[in-house]
């Protein structure tokens, strides 16, 4: 008897830990995300002029092509585009400028990671390493702009 007892007490304290385990992962991701939104929310800058416009634009071309793992593709006045790479675990960048009808122009850049997903939409067995250079990507790109002068 006593050693049944102590079967069903191992058993409890094992399911215990396996649920505390899944909350912890599941907070780690909800912190992740959150980081991740904070960057890509910041990860723009706004001009007017065409000058400083055209300025921020090849700074940003420049930002691309350092930060990603692939060549840029294809790259205009509205888009610079990397190619997708073929390994796992590779952050590749992107960035959009768009107009406004006030003059405004937004410049935003874009981190992406192969593997950062599966295919239904949950993290993949990269998430963390992907999410943490996206989230360096995304967060140095103002400092890069700025320095520029």
């Amino acid at each position: 008897m006593n050693n049944g007892r102590m079967a069903v007490f191992a058993l409890l304290m094992i399911i215990l830990a396996g649920c505390s385990t899944e909350e912890s992962r599941t907070a780690a991701r909800r912190d992740t995300e959150v980081a991740l939104e904070t960057a890509r929310e910041q990860a723009h800058v706004d001009c007017s002029s065409a000058a400083d416009c055209e300025r921020l634009w090849t700074r940003t071309r420049l930002y691309v092509a350092q930060r990603s793992a692939t060549p840029i593709r294809r790259a205009d006045d509205t888009a610079i585009e990397t190619a997708e790479p073929h390994t796992f675990g590779t952050v590749y960048v992107w960035a959009t400028r768009t107009s406004s009808a006030s003059g405004v122009s937004t410049i935003q850049v874009k981190g992406m990671c192969r593997g950062m997903y599966r295919a239904d939409g949950n993290p993949g067995w990269l998430y963390g390493t992907c999410a943490r250079q996206i989230r360096s990507v995304e967060a140095e790109f103002r400092s890069f702009i700025g320095a520029a002068s």
